[in-house]
């Protein structure tokens, strides 16, 4: 849990340059808990990494959202399996 909550707290004070681009951006948190596992196991002999640095080079396209656009979840649904070939 503290793992969690120090790479969210890490990803948290990115910041992500949102320019004219097609798609919006988000951090790549399976990366960010990487990086920061990376950061608490460095030993005191070698430099700490720069974290917010490695955070913001791994980030995702968040998948954009057309306006008027309504697309409803396509549920199947799953009929019962019988058991009665476990009977012999």
């Amino acid at each position: 849990m503290i793992m969690y909550n120090f790479a969210e707290m890490m990803t948290s004070h990115v910041v992500i340059s949102q320019m004219d681009k097609r798609h919006h951006y988000q951090v790549n948190f399976t990366v960010a808990v990487h990086v920061c596992r990376h950061y608490l196991r460095s030993k005191d002999d070698e430099p700490p990494p720069d974290v917010e640095a490695l955070i913001r080079k791994n980030i995702l396209p968040i998948r954009p959202i057309r306006p008027g656009q309504q697309n409803m979840r396509k549920i199947r649904y799953k009929s019962s399996v019988s058991f009665v070939y476990r009977v012999a």
